[in-house]
């Protein structure tokens, strides 16, 4: 790795590199960089806030009751359903998955997570759902 970092600096400090091409960026040019750097932030930290929240209104709302989400899909012309189930028990976040098809068998996911983080990662690594996706049943929220 230090070789690929020493090898990218002596060829931007080479005449075909950086330095060769253009003079070093002007006045107005700072404050575009600068402009545009604090427009990132602030862009990420509205994210991290949103997920924060989304974050927080789960966890609220798996007190109350258990989450679902169902998707379908067509994978080579094969209807494909996907069924999930989130629900907090006993200090920990329990998922299960079921996958069902017509010319495959049942596939079965369960998971016992820590976090909601770890829930999100999980998510979106083994399934085709994310934490959004789910949303509470309309029986539970009538009840």
């Amino acid at each position: 790795m230090d070789q690929v970092v020493s090898a990218i600096v002596e060829w931007l400090g080479s005449p075909q590199g950086f330095s060769g091409r253009r003079p070093p960026p002007y006045g107005w040019v700072w404050v575009v960089i600068v402009a545009v750097w604090i427009g990132g932030w602030l862009a990420a930290q509205e994210l991290r806030g949103r997920k924060k929240l989304l974050n927080s209104q789960t966890t609220l709302a798996l007190i109350d009751h258990e989450l679902s989400a169902t998707a379908l899909v067509d994978m080579d012309e094969t209807l494909t359903k996907h069924s999930a189930r989130l629900k907090f028990d006993q200090q920990a976040y329990v998922l299960d998955v079921k996958v069902t098809s017509s010319t495959t068998k049942e596939k079965l996911i369960h998971a016992r997570l820590a976090t909601l983080p770890e829930v999100e990662a999980f998510l979106s690594n083994e399934t085709i759902f994310i934490l959004s996706d789910f949303k509470a049943s309309p029986s539970a929220s009538g009840a």
